[in-house]
């Protein structure tokens, strides 16, 4: 049911970004592409707003209601967006939708929580397994938002089409509350747990917490940053390699195809390498991309590719595996991580437009650079930073109380013990999700 909710996500937000010029054409009658451009970067502004809000309304209510609440809205707003009889009115509602579309991006942690916690070797495995599930669905959804989108402008009347989202978002709220809907909400779990293991679990300060974030989201900052900045321009560059516009499109996906086959060595890397995964796989994919700026010729630019793909599968899952670790599933801390992340994913087209008006290899070079830097800096574990920072000191009193961010005690039906919850010092409550095709795009 969540991967359904996190897969509509991925292709409602994507489904018609690449066809908008034609859309807003054929609707309104517009030719500017500055209404494209307007329309894109209110929605990402839109969307970098709500996400906090979002999360930080996970710490009264359980993700299950606030994903069933994001879908009802969406619903409604999809039916109007239909009927929008300008472009103003349908920049007001797209703007409205991604608001109500960020809720289920709790759809993730809520997903990744119901293959419990890091606490055994089980637990990390299993948390594993559920983060590749989300990357498959991801890289799938690439190919089914396209689809979608090219089957929506080619109907005699597209805003059929536009409505019939809320076909969708209707019956996955019905099937979400049947489901989900009466699954108890943990909080009130967790609220116990920290009352009757709060003098014996030992907490970290905020300032150190807080810092454990800012580590990640600048791992995670510079990661989706180097993913996407050699985007907007390859294509381009690719058949000036004598690829083509149909090989330039095939060299631009045959990232995600190498990925999706480096996914299934991801468990084994994993349990050989251990946090080491990560600053590697981080090498790796800048070492594709270094290679595909190096390339002179198309054979060369093939084989970056495949590397920089082979970089990208495993280090998506690190990435994840890493912010998990830190921020937990059940609250505003990964909501508060990943907004920084989509943040600094506005930064991507225009380093990129900088850099090709120097030479159009360039942006690859850029990516390159930062990717190896975040392997560097990803070589410190957030266990270790968060130790270096300040010393763990006991509260008295639960973390409420105590003014300190909670640990979650409990994550799925089962309760941790306190000496469990003392080994884990860095987590925090959280909410939010898979990276956005929107921002990859």
């Amino acid at each position: 049911m969540l991967l359904s909710v996190i897969g509509l996500h991925l292709v409602a937000e994507t489904a018609l970004t690449p066809f908008l010029p034609q859309l807003f054409e054929r609707l309104y009658g517009i030719e500017d592409p500055e209404a494209t451009g307007l329309y894109i970067w209110i929605c990402r502004i839109a969307g970098l707003l709500a996400l906090p809000l979002w999360g930080l309304a996970a710490r009264r209510w359980s993700l299950h209601r606030l994903v069933l609440a994001g879908l009802c809205g969406s619903a409604v707003l999809d039916l109007l967006l239909g009927m929008a009889p300008s472009y103003p009115a349908y920049l007001a509602l797209s703007t409205l939708i991604v608001t109500t579309n960020s809720a289920l991006l709790l759809a993730y942690p809520a997903f990744i929580a119901e293959h419990g916690d890091e606490s055994s070797e089980d637990g990390t495995r299993a948390r594993l397994t559920g983060i590749c599930s989300l990357v498959i669905v991801f890289h799938l959804s690439v190919v089914v938002s396209t689809m979608v989108g090219a089957g929506v402008l080619a109907l005699p009347e597209p805003r059929i089409g536009i409505s019939a989202f809320a076909v969708l978002d209707t019956l996955l709220a019905v099937f979400t509350y049947r489901i989900l809907g009466e699954r108890p909400d943990s909080r009130d779990d967790r609220a116990g747990d920290a009352r009757e293991d709060g003098a014996a679990a030992p907490r970290t300060r905020r300032l150190p917490w807080l810092m454990v974030l800012a580590y990640v989201a600048l791992i995670g900052v510079a990661f989706d940053f180097s993913v996407n900045v050699a985007r907007p321009f390859f294509t381009e560059f690719a058949e000036g390699l004598g690829s083509g516009s149909v090989g330039g499109a095939v060299l631009f996906f045959l990232p995600s195809l190498s990925a999706l086959a480096a996914l299934p060595a991801v468990r084994r890397c994993h349990d050989l390498l251990g946090e080491r995964l990560l600053p590697l796989s981080l090498a790796v994919g800048a070492a594709g991309l270094a290679w595909s700026w190096l390339a002179g010729s198309l054979p060369g630019l093939v084989g970056g590719r495949l590397l920089f793909g082979v970089g990208l599968g495993l280090g998506q899952v690190a990435v994840e595996l890493r912010m998990f670790r830190a921020t937990g599933t059940q609250g505003p801390a990964f909501t508060a991580v990943e907004t920084a992340r989509s943040a600094g994913l506005l930064a991507a087209p225009i380093a990129a437009t900088a850099a090709v008006s120097y030479d159009l290899a360039l942006p690859l070079a850029v990516a390159a650079a930062v990717q190896a830097l975040a392997a560097v800096v990803s070589l410190r574990s957030p266990r270790t930073a968060a130790i270096a920072t300040a010393p763990l000191t006991p509260l008295a009193g639960p973390p409420e109380t105590a003014g300190m961010p909670a640990v979650p005690v409990r994550i799925r039906r089962g309760t941790h013990p306190s000496a469990q919850a003392a080994d884990r010092p860095l987590t925090a409550a959280t909410a939010a999700p898979a990276h956005s095709e929107e921002n990859h795009r």
